[in-house]
């Protein structure tokens, strides 16, 4: 008789146990049966549901033998469609719950949908992202205005932008929760597209070996592989890519939140303590972005994005005048920028 093999759903899915687990399960060969036990599940968050479900997604592709058990009272899971993301016949469909009570559910969009409306208003894509990252900011803090949405509005706006204008992935999913009593929310999106490290290859002036070369050097303003010296740029359009999206929502997360970036074989983890990098064994295909802001501490959005500029511009320039960044001098540089 063939063996089974069980893996157990980590107990506390933190960002730690979510990645291990994912290079645990592609450890594991291919057509060997499969039980993943959810029996031990605690409270998990948007980002380890949309990142697990993508990776079970994946493995499943070279693996048709994978059953999951004791799921069935995994409430909370069920009903944001994180079990029925990657197939398993249990909750809701990814985007069937109506996110209301400060919570947008497991939901994956069509980029080409997206585009799709951008034509048929007459507006730039852009501009639909916009309005959409408000709607989504609205809906999941149950509030019409404020710093709060403001801040979601922009970083939403951001990430999605970057996923639309370089990532060439056909779909994205996102997830998202706000714990008003906690002073927390949660932000989750991630694509399949070509991720970052080719997405900057475009770029003469980089010089990236790894993928944690493209994600350190990706995090610094100014970067970008659409813009750089020599490439004309129509500066009169106020959509035109700048390199400093994921730079400024990175700076407003650290503040008292996170942030943390994945891509290849490798993701970084910003937080007020510092920098922390991991090395993925089970390699994302794709970027997925984890952002969290601590509520509590949230500025006006004007002054706190003014800051944050006035410095990024310091650091461009210093960028600009060598010509590219080594991988070294981009990691200096963003931990000096973290202490600043």
């Amino acid at each position: 008789m063939e063996q089974i093999i069980i893996i157990d759903f980590p107990q506390n899915p933190s960002l730690n146990a979510v990645l291990s687990f994912c290079d645990k399960l592609f450890s594991i060969p291919p057509n060997k049966k499969l039980i993943i036990d959810f029996a031990h599940m605690g409270r998990i968050e948007p980002f380890s549901m949309i990142y697990v479900a993508k990776i079970i997604r994946e493995y499943s592709k070279f693996n048709k033998y994978i059953w999951g058990r004791n799921h069935h009272d995994k409430n909370y899971a069920a009903h944001m469609g994180f079990f029925k993301a990657f197939y398993l016949d249990h909750g809701k469909e990814p985007g069937e719950a109506f996110g209301s009570s400060t919570y947008l559910p497991v939901t994956s969009w069509q980029l080409s949908d997206i585009e799709q409306e951008a034509r048929d208003r007459w507006q730039p894509v852009q501009q639909i992202i916009e309005a959409k990252s408000e709607e989504l900011a609205i809906k999941l803090t149950q509030q019409e205005d404020g710093n709060l949405v403001e801040t979601i509005t922009y970083s939403l706006r951001e990430i999605l932008r970057n996923i639309l204008e370089h990532s060439e992935s056909q779909t994205l999913w996102y997830c998202a929760q706000y714990w008003p009593q906690y002073h927390k929310a949660e932000i989750a999106i991630l694509d399949s597209g070509k991720g970052i490290k080719n997405a900057l290859a475009g770029n003469p002036h980089l010089k990236i070996n790894t993928h944690s070369d493209a994600i350190q050097q990706a995090l610094l303003p100014g970067i970008s592989g659409k813009v750089f010296k020599g490439r004309k740029i129509n500066r009169n359009d106020p959509w035109h890519n700048s390199g400093f999206g994921l730079y400024m929502t990175s700076r407003l997360c650290r503040n008292g939140g996170e942030f943390f970036i994945c891509s290849g074989d490798h993701g970084i983890l910003l937080n007020e303590n510092g920098k922390t990098h991991f090395q993925l064994e089970h390699h994302f295909k794709g970027t997925a972005v984890k952002m969290v802001l601590s509520t509590d501490k949230l500025k006006k959005l004007e002054n706190m994005l003014s800051s944050h500029r006035e410095e990024g511009f310091k650091i461009a320039k210093q960028i600009k005048g060598v010509g590219f960044v080594s991988a070294s001098a981009a990691s200096l540089m963003l931990s000096k920028d973290f202490k600043t």
